[in-house]
């Protein structure tokens, strides 16, 4: 019975921390009252570039960067071979972000490789505050990311998220896509925090657009 016990004690606790996943990879900073321009991350269509033309509307930053240098197949399908970058500027000059205030910088298709797109794209402007776009539970590493970039440089950069996190009374863990958008997420943290945060901190590896930053 004892050794029954132990087995399911580690179980138990696994299971009643399932619920609050969720809001243990969420990291929102609070949304400065202006900055010089708002970042878009790539993925999560359309919520992110919509999250932003509505921030844009709110006069946070005068304008607006988009990243993403990958090319949906089913877009080269029907010959319409636009960048994440592209398709979400497109989707939030839909929504209202003139032209002339939208930033395309079709680079990077990871995390890592998107905060040294924003790096070398706020230090060529000279930059001093920035509001990273991107979704609640990609937001905790986001925010890893992006605080090497802000040891480096000293650029502000606050991470907002767009949408609510999933909430742990949801039962969100018996829907089949935010248990999988969970899972990959979690997995992805630990691969990161293995093989770029940690060695990042410790001084073994450049951050993100560094001149000497290896592929990711």
């Amino acid at each position: 019975m004892r050794r029954l016990l132990r087995a399911l004690v580690p179980l138990l606790l696994l299971a009643a921390a399932v619920p609050w996943l969720p809001q243990l990879l969420t990291a929102t900073d609070p949304l400065p009252e202006r900055a010089d321009a708002l970042y878009v991350f790539a993925g999560d269509v359309p919520a992110r570039p919509l999250c932003a033309a509505e921030l844009y509307a709110r006069g946070v930053a005068p304008r607006v960067a988009f990243g993403g240098g990958r090319i949906l197949p089913e877009l080269e399908a029907v010959e319409r071979a636009m960048t994440d970058a592209a398709v979400n500027a497109t989707i939030a000059m839909h929504a209202g972000v003139p032209i002339e205030a939208t930033v395309v910088l079709p680079e990077g298709t990871s995390t890592w490789e998107d905060a040294a797109v924003l790096r070398r794209w706020a230090e060529s402007q000279k930059l001093e505050t920035v509001v990273a776009v991107t979704s609640p539970l990609h937001s905790l590493r986001a925010r890893l990311v992006l605080d090497l970039v802000e040891r480096a440089t000293g650029i502000r950069i606050a991470v907002v998220t767009c949408g609510e996190p999933l909430a742990p009374g949801s039962l969100w863990w018996l829907d089949e896509r935010p248990l999988i958008q969970v899972n990959n997420e979690t997995l992805k943290l630990g691969l990161y925090l293995v093989r770029y945060v940690v060695p990042a901190r410790l001084g073994l590896r450049p951050p993100p657009g560094d001149a000497a930053t290896p592929a990711a």
